[in-house]
């Protein structure tokens, strides 16, 4: 068994007993119990069923009682001493397997009033304790680590969208920012920049109008905003192109305010990287 393959409790627990524990817990103690009384093993096919099924559920619930708090503080304690995770989580279990041979014989008399021989049974038990409390034990363990895989995906999730929230906050603040510049009768879509000596002409679905702003600086606010740059003097949003157009060695693209913006050779293939037709 690797060391990954078994749940390392210190990292996923904070507390012992959590209700998503004593649930998990209790749905394998009773399935497990409910099946092993079924088979009605060590000769209780003489009893009813219902009897054998009551029996391996109230130990089974007991075993999980005493086998999850052996192994979570023994794996703490043992961490120093013995570095092998899978060897703490064996031995914390050969302990509690131990502490479950004296504890059987004194359920079997509660619930079948027979006497007690501790020093005969409990090599019986012990044996037994070993492959049903050390199946059961990894049991549990398994779908607490599959439930805080879940719950880790679901945290990662969570960021990733606040995250992405947070990058999209940033971008709209700049496009809005930028837009803030315009008058407001001038503010609407983005279609288009194009400089004009140290002036910067905004063109939006409501006209143009000029500003005082260097074009590095717009495109910088815009580098984010689905655009691109097609001469060293335009920038057009992708949203505003209607076509492509080619008459010999000039290309231009046609936008929805019926104009038409050059593209230079320099930043042809950037545009023919947008697909644009």
């Amino acid at each position: 068994m690797a060391n990954r393959e078994i749940v390392d409790i210190n990292q996923q627990v904070d507390t012992l007993f959590t209700k998503g524990t004593l649930r998990n817990a209790l749905i394998i103690c009773l399935t497990a119990g409910t099946f092993i009384g079924f088979l009605s093993p060590f000769g209780m096919d003489e009893i009813p069923m219902y009897w054998s099924m009551f029996y391996w559920i109230i130990t089974c619930i007991i075993g999980y009682v005493i086998y999850l708090p052996t192994i979570f503080y023994g794996n703490r304690w043992l961490t120093k001493i013995l570095p092998i995770h899978w060897c703490r989580i064996a031995l914390c279990a050969f302990v509690a397997s131990i502490v479950m041979s004296f504890i059987v014989p004194i359920i079997t008399w509660l619930i079948f009033s027979t006497k007690i021989h501790l020093a005969e049974q409990f090599w019986d038990v012990f044996s037994k304790a070993i492959v049903i409390g050390g199946v059961l034990t990894f049991a549990s363990l398994l779908q607490d680590y599959l439930t805080a895989q879940k719950e880790e995906l679901a945290a990662q999730k969570m960021l990733n969208e606040k995250q992405q929230q947070h990058a999209t906050k940033l971008i709209n603040q700049d496009v809005e920012d930028f837009m803030a510049l315009l008058p407001i009768d001038k503010r609407g879509e983005l279609i288009c920049l194009e400089m004009e000596d140290h002036y910067l002409k905004v063109y939006t679905e409501k006209g143009h109008h000029l500003l005082l702003m260097r074009f590095s600086d717009a495109l910088t606010k815009l580098a984010q905003y689905p655009g691109l740059q097609t001469h060293r003097s335009w920038w057009v949003a992708l949203s505003a192109i209607t076509a492509m157009n080619k008459e010999g060695r000039k290309t231009t693209l046609s936008l929805i305010n019926n104009l038409e913006v050059p593209i230079s050779r320099t930043y042809a293939e950037s545009v023919k990287a947008a697909n644009i037709h």
